[in-house]
């Protein structure tokens, strides 16, 4: 599914407030507010004559410093499924996201809230699923649905809430134990399309559903890693099946108009895994692998 950039939007700056805490050496770090936008004027992300899907995502890269050749060489050795250990681990940094979503519209919406994570040795791409004719999209990272009031409702247009320190912690891990099923899975044939052959659909899906959690889940835990990398990023997007009251050129539906604005608060327990404000040090960037199901 191709996703849809939200117009004059960029990912979080490095400008933000920096401040130390606690005696143990950690630091944390609040990163400046952003929002992104879907509305009327964006076309479908995703449209095969019988679901219409309208989304909006922004890249989100946490300044996560880069390790020299030095530093790598001074980890511990490759721990599967990755090619070497990880810089940086769920041990060593954190990150909430703090958001509120605004509708904008008269009626009210129902709208999924995503965050697919990034971590040093990929991106997660949901892809969708293709079982006949019929076409759904996998889960993301983080993928809840709220139900947004409209502006005629009268209640308030506008919901808020936090994916906690342990909630970006299970992203990371669920990410984690995804690229080990990726690694150990494969479809059959190898360019299957269709969910019934691939079988990594159903245990990423089953991975990412926020009602399972690691450590007491019998059908993933044996997947997932011993170390798990901690997240360098990820894409933060909205997306619903809802469209607005009017009509588009072409008499095509309208995409409904929201707005989410959101912050980042990191919490950096080593002390020197996360880039101080105003330093010119190099950080990790959206790595070029991804991880994309049927229909990525």
């Amino acid at each position: 599914m191709a996703r849809t950039q939200a117009p004059a939007l960029s990912t979080i700056g490095v400008a933000a407030a920096f401040a130390v805490a606690g005696c143990n050496g950690s630091t944390t770090r609040h990163l400046d507010p952003q929002d992104l936008a879907l509305t009327s004027s964006m076309a479908p992300a995703y449209d095969d004559g019988e679901l219409q899907l309208f989304e909006s995502y922004v890249g989100v890269n946490l300044p996560i410093s880069q390790p020299t050749q030095s530093d790598l060489s001074s980890l511990k050795g490759a721990i599967g499924p990755f090619d070497h250990h990880p810089w940086v681990t769920t041990s060593d940094v954190k990150c909430q996201v703090t958001w509120t979503l605004a509708n904008m519209d008269a009626d009210t919406h129902s709208v999924e809230l995503l965050i697919d994570p990034w971590n040093e040795f990929g991106r997660y791409v949901p892809g969708v699923e293709q079982t006949g004719d019929q076409a759904q999209p996998n889960l993301s990272g983080y993928d809840e649905l709220y139900e947004v009031p409209g502006l005629k409702s009268g209640q308030s247009s506008r919901i808020e809430h936090t994916v906690s320190f342990d909630d970006m912690d299970e992203v990371a891990t669920d990410f984690a134990t995804v690229i080990n099923i990726f690694a150990k899975v494969m479809p059959t044939p190898a360019t299957a399309t269709q969910a019934a052959d691939d079988p990594r659909i159903a245990l990423v899906n089953h991975a990412f559903n926020l009602q399972n959690h690691h450590g007491s889940d019998p059908l993933t835990d044996g997947y997932t890693p011993p170390v798990i990398p901690a997240l360098v990023g990820f894409n933060l997007g909205i997306r619903t099946s809802d469209s607005s009251a009017g009509t588009c050129p072409g008499s095509q539906p309208c995409a409904p108009n929201l707005v989410l604005e959101y912050s980042v608060e990191l919490v950096d327990d080593r002390g020197n895994r996360v880039v101080e404000e105003g330093s010119h040090a190099a950080t990790l960037q959206a790595p070029d692998r991804t991880y994309s199901l049927a229909g990525g």
